[in-house]
């Protein structure tokens, strides 16, 4: 079985690699705050508003797509917990690497998110096939694969390290315009289905979960945008119950 160093390095070098060939690239930096419902909170004693900053990268290619961004959430421990105490600091990062099959819609399909903390880290990667479609201005992109989970909670001294069940990711994205501005509607859904029993008690995980993301951009400049964010949790992350986390950011595209 891998380790953590050596999925690391792997990640790492395809990464890289990716880079070095991408015909087109796009980065950008969005600055936000995110909200819970109050029965969110209610549900979920870890959940609390926090101030993030996000660097994304996106990069497009002959051969496929690779995405990639890292969210700093709650920097410098500047909000408070419902505890009334400093909040934790929670760093996170994404990569997602498609690698066209030929010249079929198909790709070959890696993504790898890591959330750590000073008290809790899980890192999924997830291997599989995903598929890419378009309905005239609606791009669909869907896909399946298995899920590789490890993990610790430092104050139980809990760790996971293994095949923990599958995963089914769909995205949407459409494009429009209203009143003189361009905008863009998009939905990520992302779930894990039989998840590892150890790797649910680590977490407080159900056997499937899934979170649900809608977020509205709009282009006030060709490189200033503002984004809306609703998010439905069900056994993810920080929300082990369900929950709903919503907020705004601004962002600018270099």
């Amino acid at each position: 079985m891998l380790n953590k160093s050596m999925v690391s390095a792997l990640l790492s070098t395809i990464f890289i690699s990716a880079s070095a060939y991408a015909d087109v690239t796009k980065t950008s930096v969005d600055l936000g705050y995110k909200f819970y419902s109050e029965s969110t909170k209610d549900d979920n004693p870890g959940v609390f508003n926090q101030p993030f900053v996000k660097l994304n990268h996106l990069g497009i290619a002959d051969w496929g797509t690779y995405f990639a961004n890292i969210k700093l959430e709650n920097p410098a421990e500047l909000a408070e917990n419902q505890k009334n105490q400093d909040g934790k600091t929670t760093l996170k990062s994404l990569m997602i690497l498609e690698n066209q099959l030929g010249e079929s819609n198909f790709n070959f399909w890696t993504q790898n998110f890591i959330s750590a903390s000073e008290t809790l880290v899980e890192d999924n990667l997830y291997l599989g096939l995903t598929h890419n479609t378009k309905f005239k201005s609606l791009s669909l992109n869907y896909g399946v694969g298995f899920n590789y989970t490890f993990g610790n909670f430092s104050p139980t001294s809990e760790k996971f390290n293994d095949l923990s069940g599958y995963a089914l990711v769909v995205n949407a994205k459409y494009p429009f315009e209203l009143l003189g501005a361009k905008h863009s509607l998009s939905l990520n859904y992302e779930a894990q289905i039989d998840r590892d029993k150890a790797h649910q008690e680590l977490f407080s995980y159900e056997s499937y979960g899934h979170q649900i993301i809608t977020t509205l951009q709009t282009n006030l400049t060709d490189s200033i945008y503002t984004k809306l964010h609703l998010t439905h949790y069900d056994s993810w992350g920080a929300q082990y119950n369900d929950g709903i986390e919503y907020g705004v950011s601004v962002g600018y595209q270099f």
